[in-house]
């Protein structure tokens, strides 16, 4: 009886084992084909968790030198044009980046309340040219706040009024401006400033009196400083 039983049992003894073997066979290719599914549902790396990419110097080199391209500038002093008897101011150079380097030029018919002309005088600004570098603080262009180191070269004539004679006064003058630039459109641009120069070379030797004709002149405005702290204002394109 007990022989029958194992007899009987042994076919399904068999068969188990068979399924058996054949789940755990299948097992790995199900994990496998599982691997997708699982990619998918698995959260996407961020542009904030990748890590940042590395400088690159020569990059950074040429971008900051494309920043500093070379220009020109011109502009237009609209206090000694306009306000000023018979006067023409103008400036002009080249920029690269925050600096600027150039000339200028500027004649005028003086007076007593801006030139210091003492009474019975005629005084006049026959020439100023100027040698001029700026710098814009901080920026990376030719705008916003500046300063500026000049040099002048400068030509005062002076008249008698009473006699007619005329004494030509040369000069040399170093200083300092200060000014702001605005542009509101484009390369158009304002530019109000203020600035000191001191006489290197004096219109007096000395700081004498000059004798034109029957009198003395002798200019007190023009004697150590020529400043212009009430602001001149300038109208201007640059370039780039």
């Amino acid at each position: 009886m007990n022989h029958l039983a194992r007899r009987s049992l042994a076919p399904v003894v068999g068969l188990a084992l068979a399924v058996a073997i054949s789940t755990l066979s299948a097992a790995p290719a199900a994990a496998q084909s599982l691997t997708p599914a699982a990619e998918a549902v698995r959260p996407a790396v961020t542009a904030a968790d990748a890590a940042p990419a590395p400088i690159d110097p020569i990059a950074t080199r040429e971008a900051g030198r494309s920043s500093r391209r070379l220009g020109v500038h011109v502009e237009l002093d609209l206090g000694t044009t306009f306000v000023l008897r018979q006067g023409a101011g103008i400036a002009g150079g080249v920029t690269w980046g925050p600096f600027r380097a150039g000339l200028s030029y500027a004649t005028f018919l003086s007076n007593a309340k801006f030139g210091g002309t003492p009474d019975g005088f005629t005084m006049r600004a026959n020439y100023i040219i100027g040698i001029n570098a700026s710098y814009f603080i901080a920026r990376s262009s030719d705008d916003g706040l500046y300063v500026q180191g000049m040099f002048h070269i400068k030509q005062q004539g002076v008249t008698n009024d009473g006699t007619g004679d005329h004494v030509d006064l040369n000069s040399l003058a170093a200083g300092v401006e200060l000014g702001y630039v605005w542009k509101p459109y484009r390369g158009m641009y304002v530019a109000p400033r203020v600035g000191a120069l001191y006489y290197v070379d004096k219109p007096q030797p000395g700081n004498r009196p000059v004798t034109v004709g029957d009198r003395a002149y002798d200019n007190d405005r023009h004697q150590d400083w020529d400043t212009y702290f009430i602001p001149t204002l300038s109208l201007g394109y640059s370039w780039k």
